[in-house]
């Protein structure tokens, strides 16, 4: 019997075939096990859908665009905690393990910023890089792992921003 806190990463995309499987992938390769992956998917056109079934992700449809896609992962998530990274986002394989042991030892801990790395070439994934060349050596890049009771209870993720959330 697994009595490690359930874990879940919430992954919006949108015509994300070029990126996905490696970012699955990532996630199934975790030290860590107590895992469940949501999708949720903005009608994409390509083999999205198809790919994150193979890995067993939960997949919900949803016509938005990236925050409100957080927002209802963070509805459907059934862990103690929540992670939310993109579709062209490749995860260190113990990551995922460091955040709970980090979560479970300071309940002080509300969220964690961890290492980001996009893969692939993609349009999306240049916009990111070059996002990031902004504050490339500082502390503004964002939290992506959180206790979900905390991030219910702030109401989630400003839909009126759509970047830098």
């Amino acid at each position: 019997m697994n009595n490690k806190p359930l874990v879940s990463v919430v992954i919006p995309t949108y015509n994300s075939e070029g990126t996905i499987d490696i970012c699955l992938k990532s996630i199934r390769e975790q030290s860590y096990l107590s895992i469940e992956i949501i999708v949720v998917d903005n009608y994409s056109g390509d083999r999205t859908v198809e790919i994150a079934e193979k890995y067993g992700a939960r997949i919900f449809q949803l016509k938005a665009e990236r925050t409100r896609a957080k927002n209802f992962g963070l509805r459907k998530a059934r862990g103690k905690y929540v992670c939310f990274i993109d579709s062209d986002m490749e995860l260190t394989n113990n990551v995922i393990e460091e955040c709970v042991e980090l979560m479970e030892s300071d309940e002080k801990i509300g969220g964690i910023i961890i290492p980001e790395r996009s893969v692939g070439n993609s349009f999306w994934a240049r916009v990111r890089d070059f996002e990031r060349s902004f504050y490339a050596g500082t502390e503004v890049e964002s939290a992506r792992f959180f206790r979900r009771d905390l991030a219910e209870r702030a109401g989630g993720f400003n839909e009126e921003i759509i970047a830098f959330e």
